[in-house]
């Protein structure tokens, strides 16, 4: 049977409202994580090995969504993790983007539109690829690339990062 977790608090509706979309999105691949902190759902510490980047992604007209749904295996419970990625390159840069992302493994942190949060996804299990989509008749030709949650991990858990982190990553992130 799953642990049993006991609310804690009250459930309550900030003033500020919800936000729409990623305002920046940066993914780095698990295996360049030396080592990471996550206390209380707050990834508080991450360091890289050395020479490691975190490699941003545009998020140009919701071209990189996250999402999140419950996710049950053998009555433990896990959050199923979905993260969709447009790759507007469609040169054979692009080409070796999409096969990156289709045979790595990563961890993608997403700040929201309205910058109060930076949502993580993978950080326990790390994201695989789930599909890779392109069509040139539709979506200017352009390739989705989904990657989630691995099929048969029980899920990760719904994290945040703390300004400290995002900021490591912004200090060692790859641009272009």
């Amino acid at each position: 049977m799953a642990c049993i977790n006991k609310l804690n608090q009250a459930i309550t509706f900030g003033c500020t409202g919800g936000s729409v979309g990623l305002a920046e999105l940066l993914l780095v691949n698990t295996v360049d994580v030396a080592s990471k902190v996550i206390v209380n759902n707050v990834m508080t510490d991450i360091v890289f090995y050395s020479g490691a980047k975190a490699y941003k992604v545009d998020c140009h007209n919701n071209g990189a969504k996250m999402v999140e749904a419950l996710r049950l295996l053998d009555g433990a419970s896990g959050v199923e993790q979905t993260l969709t990625v447009t790759v507007y390159d469609k040169t054979d840069a692009g080409a070796r983007i999409i096969e990156a992302l289709t045979s790595g493994k990563f961890i993608a942190f997403g700040k929201l539109e309205d910058g109060s949060v930076v949502k993580i996804q993978g950080a326990l299990t790390g994201l695989e690829a789930a599909t890779s989509d392109s069509d040139t008749s539709a979506s200017g030709g352009f390739c989705t690339v989904t990657l989630k949650t691995p099929d048969g991990a029980r899920g990760d858990k719904t994290i945040v990062a703390s300004t400290s982190v995002w900021d490591y990553l912004k200090v060692n992130e790859q641009t272009a």
